[in-house]
């Protein structure tokens, strides 16, 4: 009788979940070509978090392929350009919490061959539990996904260290696939003190960056505590405040609105990353003449209590429909209500950022380039 594996045995090689013809891992990109695993060196520019596009007629409760395959691999196509280092998938804008895990498989799939090495992937697959998350972080992998987005599982509010353990236990199990914890404060229930960020250094070493969600009051001080293991990556509209606090020592960005186009935010970033102040201080201004997404007092208490809690993935589907630019399609279940007001405040949000998008395109790229 074979008994369970345990923590340390050999990991068996492992197949394709797609059954799939095996294959070498491919080659990373940017500064860590020829790595097995992304290290926070290889963490710099702009990573895009999309919409996971859904067919016309599968926003119902009975859809079993909900994924627009070829919609996914025209999106994934046009947002990787210059500046744009990464994608990341199956976060709450892109309804990791509403996929199967098949529908899953098949998008990562779909975008690491759309994506044909030009960009990193990494992709979402936050769970209940320690041995789920380790499963699709294996069974990503094997489709040549690099990287994890992880959050803390939702179910417990999470103790320090048991939300540490929870990442030690991921580096120990998958001790080749990097890390992006999703340090999201609205889901996770958890304010990501400073203990934690430690914590990871000391016992975490796949974790290779953070996707910065929640707050920016002890951001110098994280940056700081992580020592350059952990790229704490703002994101819109953080990075203002990120700038604010530690300049151009910024030089990995995340974004949901660079689904829009992401020329300005990688016009900011290289901006940044220059040291020009003044030039920093006009794209900014340039961002705050854009209406927000989110209407007034949407995201004062940072927790579960504000709309925008209620409606973040809904607003990523509604504003990509809205740009046409890619066809998100409708919404999963089960969230799928956004009131009248947020509609129209996101259609206002959408139209500045296409006439922002406009020029900062035009200033980057000869004309017609990009659609």
């Amino acid at each position: 009788m074979r008994r369970p594996a345990r923590r340390g045995d050999r990991p068996a090689p492992r197949a394709d979940p797609l059954g799939r013809p095996s294959r070498p891992r491919r080659p990373r990109v940017g500064v860590g070509v020829g790595r097995l695993m992304l290290t926070s060196e290889d963490i710099r520019g702009v990573y895009v978090l999309p919409p996971t596009p859904c067919l016309p007629d599968a926003g119902g409760w009975d859809a079993v392929d909900s994924v627009d395959l070829d919609e996914t691999a025209r999106m994934t196509a046009w947002l990787i350009g210059p500046g744009v280092t990464g994608l990341g998938l199956f976060g709450t804008t892109g309804e990791g919490h509403s996929l199967l895990w098949e529908e899953k498989l098949r998008c990562a799939a779909c975008v690491v061959e759309a994506s044909a090495g030009r960009a990193q992937i990494f992709a979402g697959v936050t769970a209940l539990g320690t041995r789920e998350v380790i499963r699709q972080m294996r069974g990503l992998q094997a489709v040549g996904v690099d990287g994890a987005l992880v959050g803390l599982p939702l179910w417990q509010t999470p103790t320090v260290d048991n939300a540490v353990g929870f990442y030690a236990d991921l580096a120990a199990a998958v001790p080749d696939m990097a890390v992006m914890v999703y340090s999201n404060s609205w889901y996770f229930k958890f304010d990501f003190p400073l203990e934690f960020w430690s914590g990871l250094v000391a016992r975490a070493p796949t974790v290779v960056a953070a996707k910065v969600t929640h707050g920016f009051g002890r951001y110098r001080e994280e940056v700081e505590a992580t020592d350059g293991r952990i790229k704490m990556m703002p994101g819109d509209p953080g990075i203002f405040m990120a700038w604010d606090l530690i300049g151009s020592a910024i030089d990995a960005v995340w974004s949901t609105q660079a689904a829009l186009g992401p020329e300005p935010v990688v016009a900011l970033l290289a901006a940044i990353r220059s040291g020009d102040a003044d030039r920093v201080g006009e794209i900014i201004a340039d961002f705050r003449a854009v209406p927000s997404y989110a209407p007034p007092g949407a995201m004062a208490n940072r927790d579960h209590t504000d709309d925008f809690a209620r409606y973040n993935t809904q607003v990523a589907k509604w504003r990509l429909n809205a740009s046409g630019l890619i066809a998100a399609g409708p919404m999963r279940p089960p969230y799928t209500d956004l009131p009248e007001s947020w509609k129209r405040q996101v259609e206002l949000e959408v139209a500045g950022f296409a006439a922002l998008r406009a020029k900062y395109a035009a200033a980057a790229e000869p004309a017609g380039t990009r659609d």
